[in-house]
C-alpha cells in the first residue's frame, strides 16, 4: 500500500518505520518525499566533480550521466520499501534520474544516477529537490538482517575522484548507521515542529468534542439514529 503524506508524517513522528535527516517538512508531498541535491556529485565518464567551487551549483553537461548524493539520509524498517522517481519539472528540461528501489532496512544517503538527455548543459542548485521517493507498506516484514548494500554506497562513490570535502562528508558516521540518522532527526527543529503540530491537532479535536454545541448536536443525531433503528425493527 502506497503511503500518503499523513502516513509518512505519522511514521516519522513515531520513529517506528521511517527516519530522515535533514527533515524538510515542505518536501513531504501527497504520496512521496522529495529529496534534494547535495554538494557531492560526479560525472560518470570523467569521474570528476560537477559541483562548482562555491558549492552552490551542479553543472550537468549535455548528453551526460552523473551521480548525485542526496542531502538527506534515510532509514526504513523491515515494513517499508520504496521507489525513486524523476520530478516532472526536471524531465521537461531533459533531466531524469534512472529509477531504482529503496530496500527494506536501508539506512544512509541515496546516490542517484541522473542523465541529461538534452543538447544543452543543465544546472541544479545545491539543496534543490531533484528526485521523489514513493514509500510502500510491505505485506509482511522483510527477512531481518538481509541488507544487500552498504550504507551510503562506498562501493560506488569510491570509484570517483573525491576531494577533501567529499571525503570528510562521506566519512561522517551519522549517515552510516540507523542510530545516527534517528538521533539527528529527533534533535532537529522540523521534527519537533511535526510533533507539536500533531499535539495541537489532538488538543483542538478534543476541545471540539467537549464544546457544548458539539455535545448538543451529537446528542440530537444519536436520538434521531436511535429512533430510525427502533422504527425499522418495530421496537417501541
Amino acid at each position: 500500500m502506497l503511503l500518503s503524506n499523513n502516513d509518512i508524517k505519522r511514521e516519522i513522528i513515531k520513529v517506528k518505520n521511517i527516519s530522515i535527516y535533514p527533515l524538510m517538512v515542505e518536501n513531504i508531498k501527497g504520496s512521496s518525499i522529495n529529496l534534494t541535491a547535495s554538494a557531492h556529485a560526479w560525472n560518470i565518464e570523467t569521474k570528476e566533480s560537477i559541483v562548482d567551487s562555491n558549492k552552490k551549483k551542479l553543472h550537468i553537461p549535455a548528453n551526460s550521466t552523473v551521480s548525485i548524493f542526496t542531502q538527506e539520509a534515510i532509514w526504513v524498517s523491515r515494513r517499508i520499501g520504496g521507489t525513486y522517481h524523476p520530478r516532472v519539472s526536471l524531465v521537461a528540461k531533459g533531466l531524469s534520474n534512472i529509477s531504482t528501489t529503496l530496500d527494506p532496512q536501508w539506512y544512509g544517503l541515496s546516490l542517484v544516477t541522473v542523465s541529461n538527455t538534452s543538447n544543452k548543459p543543465i544546472e541544479l542548485r545545491v539543496g534543490e529537490a531533484f528526485v521523489s521517493v514513493m514509500l510502500y507498506y510491505l505485506n509482511t516484514k522483510a527477512t531481518k538482517g538481509i541488507i544487500d548494500n552498504q550504507a551510503s554506497r562506498p562501493d560506488l562513490y569510491s570509484k570517483f575522484n573525491l576531494n577533501d570535502d567529499d571525503e570528510q562528508f562521506l566519512s561522517e558516521q551519522w549517515h552510516r548507521n540507523y542510530h545516527g540518522i534517528v538521533q539527528k532527526m529527533k534533535k532537529s527543529e522540523s521534527y519537533n515542529y511535526l510533533v507539536k503540530d500533531k499535539s495541537k491537532f489532538i488538543i483542538n479535536l478534543s476541545n471540539f468534542f467537549k464544546h457544548p454545541l458539539t455535545i448538543a448536536v451529537c446528542s440530537v443525531l444519536l436520538t434521531v439514529i436511535a429512533t430510525i433503528v427502533m422504527k425499522k425493527f418495530g421496537i417501541k
